[in-house]
């Protein structure tokens, strides 16, 4: 039987060993994602000033999404390569022998596993939100520079007027609108909505609070309905309307506050919440599920095998995280049921296929 010291040897080399995997697997996946979407982004290449280089920064700031995204898939994969290395070199017989249970190895897997859902967690929702943000605003510069991103809002240049949302809902709906009027270099007018929608050609606030600053005393007043410009078009804004699964859980969160104070449907952003906070979770179960599907095969399988497997099931996984999603908002299931269920079906099956290579 082995120390307890040598133990705690034999834990930190298989979540070293795993971690090493895992990564290897994101940037394998990472890498082919960035080839593939580049190939799409090429088309749009000489429209205006978007250039090569301009396509490329693009591409690059969206793999930091794309690795976010791929993280229960990419640790999976890697997870069954390095486990199923371990098991070719007959190592994982050699731990067994000096006392090594599957549970203990299991364990050992799920804190390597641990540490990469935090990786995943910290890369979701500090670093890929203002990479995709970044991203947009190369775009939109490109498209003609009419339109910029700062502090998660939006400032547009609209004739006279110069526009400030807060969120864009969609291409043809804004969110805690100012609309600043200017004329002969002067600020006149002042104009705040909580939403503006695109109607007939023009933007239309309604409720809107409008501040006259071009004669004394400052004029204030309240209109139920007031439009203003119409050269900034709904198909400029296609390029800066930020998915709900790429923002921040925290803007998620304030963001869901706000349409239900107002209202408005809320589902898109609470499956994307539910999503954001099941992802680091859904990375951790499928290191578990890899323990089972390694001691289950040992050497009958090869690598090539052990990747095809992973990615098999993963691509299932993917699916459906995305059937559930779809399907929930469709049918009015609770967000945190679509968002969970997948997990927690992966959980069941690794807890009860562990049980069984025991």
């Amino acid at each position: 039987m082995a120390t307890a010291a040598g133990m705690k040897r034999l834990d930190r080399y298989i979540a070293t060993t795993v971690l090493a995997g895992a990564l290897m697997g994101l940037v394998v996946i990472v890498s082919l994602s960035f080839v593939f979407e580049f190939i799409d982004e090429a088309d749009d290449i000489g429209r205006g000033d978007y250039d090569l280089a301009a396509a490329m920064a693009v591409v690059a700031l969206s793999m930091v999404q794309r690795a976010y995204e791929a993280f229960p898939m990419a640790t999976l994969i890697g997870a069954l390569v390095s486990l199923g290395a371990l098991a070719a070199r007959s190592e994982l017989i050699v731990m067994r022998a000096v006392g090594r249970s599957v549970g203990q190895i299991a364990r050992a897997v799920v804190a390597a596993g641990i540490g990469l859902a935090i990786l995943a967690g910290l890369l979701g929702e500090f670093v890929a939100p203002p990479a995709n943000q970044l991203a947009q605003s190369i775009r939109a510069e490109a498209a003609g520079g009419r339109i910029g991103t700062a502090s998660g809002g939006l400032w547009a240049r609209d004739g006279d007027y110069r526009l400030y949302a807060d969120r864009v809902v969609r291409a043809d709906l804004l969110a805690g609108v100012r609309a600043y009027e200017i004329a002969a270099n002067k600020l006149v007018r002042i104009v705040t909505a909580s939403r503006a929608r695109f109607v007939d050609g023009q933007w239309q606030l309604r409720d809107a609070r409008v501040t006259a600053l071009g004669e004394f005393p400052i004029r204030v007043e309240t209109r139920e309905r007031i439009t203003l410009g119409g050269q900034l078009r709904p198909a400029t804004l296609e390029v800066v309307v930020q998915e709900a699964q790429a923002l921040p859980a925290r803007e998620l969160f304030r963001y869901i506050e706000y349409l239900q104070a107002n209202e408005l449907r809320s589902d898109q952003y609470q499956l994307a919440l539910w999503v954001k906070l099941a992802t680091p979770l859904a990375t951790v179960v499928m290191l578990l599920l890899a323990v089972p599907l390694v001691f289950g095969s040992q050497r009958s399988t090869g690598v090539g095998q052990q990747v095809f497997m992973g990615v098999l099931i993963g691509l299932a996984f993917f699916l459906l995280n995305r059937f559930l999603g779809n399907a929930g908002l469709v049918y009015g299931l609770p967000p945190a049921v679509s968002a969970l269920a997948p997990t927690g079906l992966f959980l069941l099956i690794a807890l009860v296929a562990l049980r069984r290579v025991r």
